[in-house]
């Protein structure tokens, strides 16, 4: 959804991706008409870059990082394209996106469009932390692109307030990142199994293990794939969103699964079963619907 509203230095409001009993519970849009508010959108060659900050389970980095390569190009990324500025040539958002993943640990900081962040704002994040911390990954070596969506993932060893109980991602932008350009980031935070509100197939489906076996990136790819497909729709939450505040990604939250043909499948994992309904470089994966702005819109994976 439209950017952070902060309260006391904290990231609770209700302007963020909710989980899941928040989202189902709260008030519904007036309309769910996507409208155009004269902001700009991405619709230039985009780039994708992953800070990773601090310690994560060794499969973990792998997993978001195969899906990013995966989501390039894809079906579901390329819902974004139906949103561009009306009357004025050339302005379609493009299906695709640059992110090179580093091909094993790096030799120097950053490697390809991922940076490693060690811990430099501590295990304890407020608000302001986060452009703080692309502003380090930025005086580290990653590119002061406009054209770019920085992904702050977070360690689960990571606190940050409100988290899980009242947002799961967020997206926002910033003039003080660098310089004064337009520098668009989005907070993924690792959930961990202590927080499943998060993650739809536990959520929806009520499964117990995820498709890669791994709680913490099998939830955070379907929050990047929220926050991102927001981005590049509505950078600095003046572009396209409901008369109610709800962007592209808020509409289908948590939704999966298309009436006909049914997109959602299953797989046994560590003997139980996992939901999935996107296979992208050769991993499964369970990430919502996009609102697609079609006619009076409707959720969609392609």
């Amino acid at each position: 959804m439209v950017s952070v509203a902060v309260a006391n230095d904290t990231f609770e409001g209700n302007v963020v991706k909710k989980p899941f009993a928040a989202a189902k519970s709260g008030s519904k849009t007036s309309s769910t008409q996507i409208l155009y508010h004269g902001g700009p959108i991405l619709n230039q060659s985009n780039s994708v870059y992953v800070i990773y900050y601090g310690t994560f389970p060794s499969t973990t980095q792998p997993i978001i990082n195969d899906f990013l390569v995966g989501l390039n190009a894809s079906q579901q990324y390329g819902v974004n394209s139906s949103y561009n500025i009306p009357n004025v040539a050339q302005s379609t958002i493009p299906g695709t996106y640059a992110f090179v993943a580093p091909a094993a640990a790096p030799a120097k900081n950053p490697s390809g469009s991922v940076y490693w962040d060690s811990y430099s704002h501590g295990t304890q994040l407020s608000n302001s932390s986060v452009p703080a911390i692309v502003s380090h990954a930025i005086a580290g070596g990653l590119p002061a692109n406009e054209n770019g969506i920085y992904l702050v993932v977070t360690a689960p060893n990571v606190k940050i307030a409100g988290f899980c109980n009242s947002f799961c991602a967020y997206h926002t932008s910033s003039t003080t990142i660098y310089n004064g350009l337009h520098i668009r980031y989005a907070l993924i935070p690792d959930p961990t199994q202590k927080c499943s509100a998060c993650n739809g197939g536990f959520a929806v489906y009520g499964d117990t293990v995820t498709p890669n076996n791994d709680f913490g990136a099998d939830t955070m790819v379907d929050d990047i794939v929220h926050e991102l497909s927001e981005t590049v729709t509505d950078p600095d939450i003046s572009a396209w969103y409901t008369q109610s505040g709800a962007e592209d990604g808020d509409l289908c939250n948590y939704v999966y699964d298309t009436p006909k043909p049914s997109l959602v499948k299953t797989v046994i994992v560590d003997g139980s079963t996992a939901h999935y309904n996107a296979t992208l470089n050769g991993r499964n994966f369970l990430i919502q619907l996009i609102w697609k702005n079609s006619g009076t819109g409707y959720c969609a994976a392609q």
